[in-house]
């Protein structure tokens, strides 16, 4: 009996030392939630009918499935006040019968908006676009000003994301130490169970001609590569233009499999980008056309979510040939989805400053009045199909994320399609061919 104590009290020690998602990987936090949760009663009485026993409760079981530690009990008291404020937007949303999608509470429930934006994002617009915006408008204009505001918006984003980086860290090099209010918790937790190209015509010369069909997948014809995770660094842009190139690559090799390529190299390497702090496809593409066309593969430079020094050598690098690639016209979904068909995956930028992003879980979001302008463009991603839902009687596109495969349909989200460029989806847009 008492071998069995001390084996038990291992396992719960080792606990202290890194998250137990392995513990809980079959409950997930949303079904924890609304196990606690009487959705009638918090339909008319909100937040008043979840006391804080339940939150208690609640919060625990997030910190032990998650390994969260915070460095003192006043940033565990605003870490707590966060959650609450999630938890409450998460179970208003869900309430809604008449949404197309669902929101669940994820492992950034205690993150603020600005950590999430500045950790999570990195599409940044591009220094000629700025600068040709403010040129087509006189200097009282009411466009320049919201354009300049959009601006001021982007720069205080970046400017705090250094900061917000440190104290993420700092978070990680607590879990590794854990105290024994850590140790409380989990039993708590456990025991409450360029080359421009010119955009495609609509034609009948391609076998897969857009127009001919309501649904489109490049994941069923195996080119699209696996969901990538670009963890607290913002370099979305190399995952979305890694994730591009080696999807184009499987199509002109006709590979039975993808190669993953690096975004890691992307991060390091390319002028034009800034490291973890944001960047954009062209720029991108210019530097692996600067290789000769070649990148590396993933797996002889693999992602260390922060920038390092570039290497140039013991590296295996793909040689993809010669890259073309041009932007979508502005807004023109019908154009982007022949293009898709036609030339393959789209590198595209999205408003996502929306904690419908942070939080989706399934369905087709719509989001009313989502920003569509080039500038507001603050995350980049991958179309990699279209298709129409029966049920919901909407099309929509479906998109590839690098936040992980736990987060949306297994790392994937379905966004409103022909709804009048939903989020931007078609402000930002980028195809491209090898030859």
């Amino acid at each position: 009996m008492k071998l069995h104590w001390i084996v038990f009290t291992a396992i719960c020690l080792l606990g202290l030392c890194r998250p137990t998602d392995g513990l809980f990987g079959t409950t997930s936090l949303q079904d924890y939630v609304d196990n606690l949760v009487d959705a009638a009663k918090f339909k008319f009485e909100g937040m008043l009918s979840v006391n804080d026993s339940v939150v208690g409760r609640m919060w625990s079981f997030f910190k032990s499935k998650y390994g969260r530690a915070y460095s003192s009990l006043d940033e565990e008291k605003q870490r707590l006040r966060i959650f609450r404020e999630h938890l409450k937007y998460v179970l208003e949303t869900n309430l809604n019968k008449l949404q197309t999608y669902e929101l669940e509470l994820n492992e950034y429930a205690d993150w603020s908006t600005d950590e999430f934006n500045s950790l999570k994002k990195g599409l940044i617009v591009s220094t000629s676009l700025r600068r040709n915006f403010l040129d087509n408008y006189d200097d009282d204009s009411e466009d320049k000003d919201s354009f300049r505001r959009s601006l001021n918006k982007l720069y205080q984003r970046h400017y705090r994301s250094q900061r917000l980086k440190r104290s993420m860290i700092n978070r990680q090099h607590q879990r590794k130490h854990h105290d024994r209010r850590g140790f409380t918790d989990w039993l708590i937790g456990l025991l409450n169970i360029s080359t421009s190209t010119p955009a495609p015509a609509n034609n009948n010369n391609n076998n897969n001609n857009a127009q001919s069909t309501s649904s489109f997948d490049w994941r069923s014809k195996n080119v699209v590569g696996s969901i990538k995770n670009q963890l607290n660094c913002g370099c979305c842009y190399a995952f979305a233009s890694a994730s591009v190139l080696e999807s184009l690559y499987a199509i002109k090799t006709k590979a039975t499999s993808v190669t993953d390529l690096s975004p890691q190299q992307i991060t390091d390497c390319s002028t034009g980008n800034s490291g973890c702090n944001g960047g954009n496809f062209a720029p991108s593409v210019r530097y692996v056309l600067g290789q000769g066309g070649k990148i590396a593969t993933l797996a002889s430079y693999p992602y260390a979510g922060v920038k390092q020094t570039c290497k140039t050598s013991g590296i295996n690098q793909i040689n993809l040939g010669n890259i073309e690639y041009g932007a979508i016209p502005e807004g023109d979904e019908k154009t982007m989805a022949q293009a898709l068909v036609t030339y393959g995956p789209i590198f595209i930028g999205l408003d996502a400053d929306s904690k419908l992003f942070m939080f989706y879980k399934s369905g087709v979001l719509t989001i009313p009045s989502c920003p569509t302008r080039r500038q507001d463009m603050d995350h980049a991603m991958v179309a990699v199909g279209y298709g129409y839902d029966s049920t919901l009687k909407l099309s929509y596109w479906i998109i590839k994320n690098s936040w992980g495969e736990k987060w949306g349909e297994s790392g994937y989200f379905r966004l409103v399609k022909d709804k009048g460029n939903m989020c931007g989806i078609a402000s930002m847009a980028y195809y491209a061919k090898l030859t």
